[in-house]
């Protein structure tokens, strides 16, 4: 056994523990990364983020990316900032005394025409209001009812309001609206129309219709009756007037509470947003500086954060200024015209001021400057440092943590290959076994194993998420993030891979699915299917497991759509065990046209076939079995009739030798007798002939029974065919036989045995020189054709029969088959038998072809490419096995 097969505990810990290490480097690395490419700075909106790319590095912060996003974002909170100012300030400096025309400034974005109602706050009391917010007391009356008090100010009764109002005079329904109105009565100077209507009006439908009945007005309908929530007068206008006062009718009402507690809302956020904007862009808070020129009440007016007046100065004189800063921008909203050196554009700038088109009328203009020494430090300083010591060995770092990846990943594998492996006891080869823990069901191993994971995945996503956001806080550096990472990331990786590895080795010794508990339960039902299906009748096979599905799908149809899913998995489960049976009766068919083209060892495997499957299996390899016997036994009879033409040609050719070596003796005589010569002639011919017929039985038997060796080497087949040509030369002019050779110039190289190849050469003249109609010509051709990038030499040989050929040409290369049916001719047979067999184990083609008399026999034998090798030519061989046939004088 190879020691590489298996991994010691000791080096499986050692690639674990390194695998980890290696896991956690790489995933240090990346936060490593993530934690200093990005730049932290605080803005109006809290705190922003921003993330440096190292493609995209320039060397002056003030042509990055991030300095133009930082700067356009300034720009958007400075315009919205001098927009507010102009509503808030007069001279620079807040003013709460400053009368607001709550409908002019609702609508401050369209036009307003005179008939317009409005009424006029005081500043401060408008915020203050949306800070406190508004309370509403509803009152019930008619239409005539609400137009007498918005007409004449005052009821159809003759109750007269007392000008010092008292809280406890009034029937309120909270709290908060009794504070309301006593604040509003120490701030009032006359009498407030809308607490006389909250003070007399009903605060319910039934009350009303009540005072109704009491005043005696029976035709009152209650869909005439009308609720109205009348705003409580927290305070009043510049004039000292109740909202109320201001309103001729319901309508006019409705229209001015709804302005009222806009403008109040709108004011109330907008000075929220002033303070905020206060705190970052002071002249000594901020390195931007910026003046923005606006048409406020018809006149110029600056709103800038820069300590001296721009009053009096020229447009060109107050841009060169704002240049010397470093990096400035001029806007010129009339002419769409843009000065600057940033990468603000002209689009840009529109697009901030779109919003604020009411204000940016004819003659506003913009210059934005930022101080490029940043002696302030603001988000555009903190930035600046931040991308100055941008993160150090950027591109070392992920080169370091890419090689950490590969080479964990690659241990992985490693791991993966030799885990659970164990040596065998016999010390050949090794063996893989399950741990403890791995004997679970694979359903609660594989839940247990991704719950851990993905909680674990998750707990770390949080307290990544929690740790960033106090990074951006400033409460943890990026040494502790990527120190806490690395350390999350050894002990995630620890609980997966310890997971994953168990399901390497469920998979190696295959128990994966064996050890699932949908398995054992299938297994159990199965088991249970097919004992009472082996067990059943053809008709039951059939007909009830029909009626059990049909039922079910009913009662499962019935439940609804849980029940059609029901449905649909029992039918799949049915259509699965068709197929299989199905897929079984096909496997039987196979497995019979395998045994009926000849492999009659083929076995069909019915271990898991069921029914008459099962039983047609084992009937088709009972079959087989018997088939296969048969061959044998015909076989050993081929064999045993082999052998005894063996033995018998060599007993018969014992005794026939010394006959010929006796002839020989005696045609050595001098006997002058010719019958006596006569006598000797026809024993030396018959026991030629007698030896060439054992001679032939002997190798017709080796090849029948396999029992023959082949030494294949290089032959050149023309040489050979023309040292045929001359051997046969002399019995062809005895025949008055006429060969007509066609060979090629060139040698034509073959692969074969020399002695077999010389021995069908020979066969076929030998069968020419026997049945050959004499003085008529022999055709012999040999070409070379090539096919495929395939080169085939080709041998053919022509001839006339003297006997009709009334057989076919399958027939004749059959044993002891002859063209002569009369058998007058000395031939055995198996010549063309022998050649043929001959032929095809030196894996050439012998084809025949007959038409009337004209016989044709062609050879085929793939040629052998020409190389500088040393011929062996089949000359010796030639010569040798014409001296084993020619008889001895």
């Amino acid at each position: 056994m190879k020691k590489s097969n298996v991994c010691g505990r000791g080096k499986r810990v050692f690639l674990l523990f390194t695998k980890r290490i290696l896991s956690a480097a790489a995933v240090g690395c990346v936060i490593a990364i993530i934690s200093n490419s990005f730049i932290t700075v605080e803005g109006t909106n809290g705190k922003s983020r921003y993330f440096i790319s190292p493609f995209s590095q320039k060397e002056l912060f003030e042509d990055s990316e991030v300095f133009d996003d930082i700067l356009r974002k300034d720009v958007q909170d400075i315009t919205r900032m001098s927009v507010i100012k102009s509503q808030l300030e007069t001279n620079g400096e807040y003013e709460g005394k400053k009368e607001i025309d709550i409908t002019a400034y609702v609508n401050r974005t369209s036009m307003l025409s005179e008939s317009d109602v409005t009424a006029v706050y005081y500043l401060d009391d408008l915020i203050k209001w949306g800070n406190y917010g508004f309370n509403y007391e509803t009152v019930y009356g008619t239409e005539n009812d609400f137009a007498i008090y918005f007409g004449l100010g005052r009821s159809d009764t003759e109750m007269e309001i007392p000008s010092d109002l008292n809280v406890g005079d009034f029937s309120l329904q909270s709290d908060l609206t009794k504070q309301a109105i006593k604040y509003s009565n120490q701030a009032a100077e006359s009498d407030s129309l809308s607490l006389r209507m909250i003070a007399e009006l009903p605060d319910s439908l039934e009350g009303y219709m009540e005072r109704a009945s009491e005043k005696g007005e029976m035709t009152v309908d209650t869909e005439d009756v009308i609720a109205l929530d009348i705003l409580v007068p927290r305070y009043y206008s510049a004039d000292g007037l109740d909202l109320a006062d201001y309103a001729s009718d319901i309508d006019e009402y409705l229209v001015l509470r709804a302005n009222l507690v806009e403008a109040c809302n709108q004011l109330y956020h907008n000075f929220t947003e002033y303070s905020s904007f206060k705190k970052f862009y002071g002249e000594d808070k901020t390195n931007i500086r910026y003046c923005y020129q606006m048409t406020v009440d018809g006149e110029a007016r600056y709103f800038t954060n820069v300590s001296q007046n721009f009053a009096g100065k020229s447009e060109k004189e107050i841009t060169e200024e704002f240049g010397g800063y470093g990096r400035y921008l001029y806007y010129n909203p009339d002419r769409v015209e843009i000065k600057t050196n940033t990468q603000m554009t002209t689009e840009d700038m529109r697009g901030i001021l779109s919003t604020y088109e009411y204000v940016f009328a004819e003659n506003s203009r913009v210059w934005i400057g930022v101080d490029t020494s940043y002696g302030v430090n603001d988000s555009m300083a903190q930035a600046r440092n931040a991308f100055v010591s941008f993160m150090p060995y950027y591109w070392q770092t992920a080169v370091v943590g890419i090689l950490a990846l590969v080479m964990s990943l690659w241990l992985l594998g490693v791991l993966t290959v030799y885990e659970g492996r164990k040596e065998a006891e016999n010390e050949d080869g090794y063996v893989v076994e399950l741990k403890k823990g791995d004997r679970f069901p694979t359903e609660i191993f594989l839940v247990l194993g991704i719950s851990v994971t993905a909680g674990y995945c998750v707990l770390c996503a949080t307290a990544y998420e929690i740790a960033f956001g106090y990074t951006l806080e400033g409460g943890v550096s990026p040494f502790m993030m990527t120190a806490g990472g690395v350390l999350a990331a050894f002990l995630l990786d620890w609980v997966a891979t310890s997971f994953y590895l168990g399901l390497v080795r469920r998979l190696k010794v295959h128990r994966f699915w064996r050890d699932s508990l949908l398995w054992q339960l299938g297994r159990i039902i199965r088991r249970l299917f097919f004992r009472l299906y082996d067990n059943s009748h053809i008709v039951s096979r059939i007909l009830i497991p029909f009626l059990l599905i049909a039922a079910m799908n009913l009662l499962f149809g019935m439940l609804g759509v849980l029940g059609i899913l029901a449905a649909g998995v029992i039918d799949v489960c049915v259509a699965v065990l068709l197929y299989q049976e199905r897929k079984d009766l096909q496997r039987i068919v196979e497995g019979t046209l395998t045994i009926g083209e000849g492999d009659f060892g083929f076995k069909i495997d019915d271990s898991r076939m069921h029914g008459e499957n099962k039983v047609l299996a084992e009937a088709v390899n009972s079959i087989g079995d018997g088939i296969q016997e048969a061959v044998a036994t015909s076989m050993k009879d081929e064999r045993l009739k082999a052998d005894l033409i063996t033995n018998v040609s060599h007993d018969i050719k014992t005794p026939l030798t010394s006959i010929i070596n006796f002839v020989n003796l005696l045609k050595r005589e001098d006997i002058r007798d010719e019958k006596i010569k006569g006598y000797i002639q026809v024993l030396d011919s018959k026991s030629q002939r007698l030896k060439q017929l054992t001679d032939d039985l002997v190798e017709a038997s080796k090849i029948s029974s396999g029992n023959i060796s082949l030494q294949m080497e290089k032959i050149n087949f023309v040489e050979l065919i023309n040292q045929t040509i001359g051997e046969f030369s002399e019995k062809m002019n005895e025949k008055c036989l006429t060969m007509v050779a066609a060979m090629p110039e060139k040698p034509v190289y073959i692969e074969a045995d020399s002695r077999r190849i010389w021995r069908v050469a020979e066969n076929l003249f030998g069968n020419v020189c026997k049945y050959a109609l004499e003085g008529t010509r022999v055709y012999l051709d040999l070409t070379v054709k090539e096919k495929e990038g395939k080169k085939t030499a080709y041998f053919s040989m022509k001839n006339i029969s003297a006997q009709s050929l009334n057989i076919s040409a399958d027939e004749l290369t059959e044993r002891f088959i002859r063209g002569d049916v009369s058998r007058s001719t000395e031939g055995s047979g198996l010549g063309l038998s022998i050649a043929r067999n001959l032929t095809e184990l030196q894996n050439g083609k012998f084809d025949i072809y007959l038409d009337g008399d004209l016989f044709k026999v062609i050879l085929a034998f793939p040629c052998m490419e020409e190389k500088a090798v040393p011929e062996q030519g089949p000359a010796s061989e030639t010569e040798k096995m014409t001296k084993q046939n020619t008889p001895r004088e």
